[in-house]
């Protein structure tokens, strides 16, 4: 990440600086323990972390301290409501460096002469944050573009802090579990790569172009990025003019209003549950009314991924949650926070209240910043931490919400998510994912069937030897063989015994294993 023009922090001066800082702020263990002050070493105190003491201490760091801070704001499974206050002060808004500072960069980027390829560029800076800042300029075909500049000695700072903080999470996980239980050093390493990716200016571009690609197809504009003036330290991108959004107003009724909340709600969703890939910080700064109608997105800074397989867990969930299937939620939970020991039934217990609070009710009008915080407020009892990856969903989703009710308050944009939940099962059900899926079931199929002989006999040896202690959970084998009490739903049985069948009868006939899968796919929607 450093580059030539980027000396290396010394760390061991800098670590200093933050054990002073520590010290500053009262968290004498930690600075011990880290080795960074006079402080004895020892078991960490939790009671010297305070949430304005915590701040304070992520202030004074800098950049790195702040954008933590801000990324910790979004763990409300984490921490509890003044906790979340307290990050939440916490502003990514610094002096802009001078221009003096700045054209070092554009000429090592550019070469000397970089002015002959502008016909205008204005050398005070439209924005200033702490990895970059951005200037209006035009290209000598009177192109208005935005100049996004990272900051001199942006990286070497950054990649130093994030050593370093890494380091005092690892000691402070070794030695205290309170702290251990957030799993920080887990923590800190996702930080750390994101924090790296958004430093890199022709990610950004990148990201800007492949998301902006799945926009369009929505109508949402986004950037167009100039690739002859783009690179790691420097990108330079299409200027998009529109009206900021805050002249729309919260005006309950207006029908325009309500036009241009549902279509920024649609695109956030898209991006999530069908794309994959999506702008991580839709806030109202980063959106625009452009023309009567037409939605901009702009800075790709942040940028939200979920892989297969956790898109695949997020299905699973609603699927669970929309079938009453509570103990599904719970495993996937559970799946998420790393199998940690805690009292599974209870857990079952109070989640199936929640679900069954808000059930009937969830597409009517409630909040998801009001389920969400019904749940965090579980997973915090329960002592679970999600997945890093899951922060930035977190985020959009809440900015979202918040963004959708200030400009229309009764704009229901949970709502928004059945045609969407709707449409991604059409596409997992759709010829060419059942064609593949289906074969590879069959060949899982076909190898246990000649396997399952080998294992019957091998379990069989076991259990009578009376060596290795047999235990058959009750729970499980009631979850395996499908068993429901009175009442209750038989769909996943159902639907896998179509699927098998569609799998099973692929070869002999494609109609019936079509009719098959379509079965299985009824049954699946069935409530939706």
């Amino acid at each position: 990440m450093a580059t030539l023009m980027e000396k290396p922090i010394g760390e061991i001066a800098r670590a200093a600086e933050i054990g002073q800082i520590l010290v500053r702020h009262g968290a004498k263990s930690l600075a011990g323990a880290l080795g960074v002050s006079s402080h004895p070493k020892g078991s960490i105190d939790p009671g010297e972390f305070r949430p304005a003491a915590v701040v304070a201490f992520l202030r004074d760091i800098g950049p790195v301290g702040i954008k933590l801070g801000q990324l910790l704001a979004t763990r409300s499974d984490l921490f509890s409501e003044h906790w979340i206050a307290a990050f939440a002060t916490l502003h990514d808004q610094v002096s802009p460096v001078p221009f003096e500072e700045i054209e070092p960069i554009l000429a090592s980027s550019w070469g000397e002469d970089w002015r002959a390829d502008f016909a205008h560029f204005d050398e005070e800076p439209l924005a200033s944050a702490s990895i970059a800042q951005t200037y209006s300029a035009s290209l000598l075909d009177r192109t208005e573009v935005i100049v996004k500049v990272r900051r001199p000695g942006t990286a070497a700072r950054m990649e130093a802090d994030v050593r370093l903080l890494a380091r005092l999470a690892a000691v402070a996980e070794a030695r205290s579990p309170d702290i251990a239980r957030y799993r920080p050093v887990e923590f800190l390493r996702t930080f750390g790569r994101n924090l790296a990716w958004e430093m890199d200016l022709a990610a950004e571009s990148r990201a800007c172009e492949r998301v902006g690609a799945y926009l369009d197809t929505l109508g949402i504009k986004t950037p167009a990025i100039h690739w002859e003036f783009t690179g790691l330290r420097v990108n330079v991108q299409e200027r998009l003019y529109g009206k900021p959004v805050s002249v729309l107003g919260a005006v309950s009724g207006d029908p325009f209003v309500a036009a241009f909340a549902k279509r920024y709600a649609n695109a956030v969703l898209r991006m999530i549950i069908l794309n994959g890939e999506f702008h991580g910080d839709p806030h109202p700064g980063n959106v625009f009314l452009i023309g009567e109608q037409d939605v901009g997105f702009i800075d790709f800074g942040s940028v939200g991924a979920l892989t297969k397989a956790r898109r695949e867990q997020i299905i699973q969930l609603v699927l669970a949650i929309a079938d009453d299937e509570t103990s599904e939620v719970t495993a996937v939970l559970l799946e998420w926070a790393g199998d940690p020991k805690v009292d599974r039934d209870a857990l079952t217990v109070d989640l199936d209240l929640l679900i069954g609070e808000f059930k009937g009710t969830v597409l009517a009008g409630i909040k998801f910043s009001q389920i969400f915080s019904r749940v965090f407020d579980l997973l915090r009892e329960y002592r679970l931490v999600l997945p890093p990856d899951l922060a930035i969903l977190m985020r959009t989703l809440l900015t979202a919400e918040g963004f959708v009710r200030s400009i229309a308050p009764d704009y229901n944009i949970a709502e928004e998510t059945r045609p969407i939940i709707i449409e991604l099962f059409a596409e997992r059900f759709s010829l060419g994912n059942a064609l593949y899926n289906l074969k590879t079931l069959r060949r899982h199929l076909f190898g246990l069937s000649s396997a399952l002989p080998d294992i019957l006999a091998n379990a069989t040896s076991i259990a009578k030897s009376g060596f290795v202690p047999v235990q058959l959970d009750p729970v499980s084998i009631e979850r395996l063989a499908g068993i429901r009490g009175e009442g209750q739903s038989i769909k996943g049985p159902v639907a896998a015994s179509f699927i098998v069948a569609a799998a099973l009868l692929l070869d002999q006939s494609w109609l019936l294993a079509g009719a098959s899968l379509a079965l299985a796919g009824l049954v699946l929607l069935r409530k939706w």
